[in-house]
């Protein structure tokens, strides 16, 4: 498979950069949608690319993803050091006591529960996602006409409780009593790091988030060495695009050739 040369040269002048954080999203990213999101897996290679990326010097990857920490790396496979911000960043698999609610986020969430439990019954097929913050509503799978309709029966759930985080997706609602937002979690984890630029990869509403913190980086210098990637059709505000998973993967195995190649050099780019 061969990258657009843009974009091949973009990412060999980010991989030439002393120190990065290179992230990405897990589903419709790194793995194909599936109909049942527990019968997801990283496309061939995926994994590898990114193990191989997380142990050079100066470079660290991580998985960002709606998913909770524990589904994401049972699913992923992904191991230390590769870090995993699960739920929208607001959980850190660095941080062994997870996510605390406090106990009216606790009583919100209970009461969500019954609330998603009426809407299943109004909307067969529905499925519910349980999440340690929240619930996430799939509908993937339904006729048009019934996915729509359970969305919207979602969303207006949502209105009801305003202390609920609403984040739409493709055939999703995620109702959430604690959000952070990728955009937030990955400006939060690269000024942490202190990295010269971040990589990021996905394919939804919830990346484009992403994208656009990372081009609004109040370090000037690190937004111009961004490089943001979205992955299959949709309108976006990512510098460059690719048409599937596997072709993302193509795009870490450059990475790692050109950031090998540039480490074994000694070469930087300013």
């Amino acid at each position: 498979m061969t990258l657009d040369p843009d974009l091949r040269a973009a990412v060999e002048a980010f991989a030439a950069l002393p120190t990065v954080l290179v992230a990405t999203d897990f589903d419709g990213a790194l793995a194909p949608l599936v109909l049942d999101p527990m019968d997801s897996r990283p496309v061939e290679g995926g994994m590898p690319a990114l193990t191989a990326l997380a142990a050079l010097p100066g470079t660290t990857v991580a998985l960002v993803s709606g998913r909770a920490v524990g589904p994401l790396r049972q699913l992923s496979g992904a191991q230390k050091p590769i870090l995993l911000l699960g739920s929208h960043g607001a959980e850190d698999s660095r941080r062994p006591d997870g996510l605390a609610l406090s106990d009216e986020q606790r009583t919100l969430l209970q009461r969500l529960q019954d609330d998603l439990a009426a809407l299943v019954e109004q909307h067969p097929g529905v499925r519910i996602e349980d999440k340690p913050a929240g619930r996430v509503v799939h509908t993937r799978g339904l006729d048009p006409g019934a996915s729509s309709a359970a969305l919207e029966a979602a969303l207006a759930l949502g209105a009801r409780h305003t202390d609920l985080a609403v984040t739409p997706g493709k055939e999703v609602v995620e109702l959430a009593v604690a959000h952070v937002g990728k955009g937030v979690a990955l400006m939060a984890l690269a000024q942490e790091l202190g990295v010269d630029a971040v990589f990021y990869s996905g394919d939804d509403v919830t990346d484009e988030q992403g994208f656009e913190a990372l081009a609004d980086d109040q370090d000037g210098e690190r937004a111009a060495r961004r490089l943001t990637v979205r992955v299959g059709p949709g309108a976006t505000t990512a510098q460059h695009r690719v048409a599937d998973e596997p072709a993302l993967v193509e795009v870490f195995r450059t990475m790692v050739a050109a950031r090998r190649g540039a480490q074994a050099g000694g070469a930087t780019v300013d």
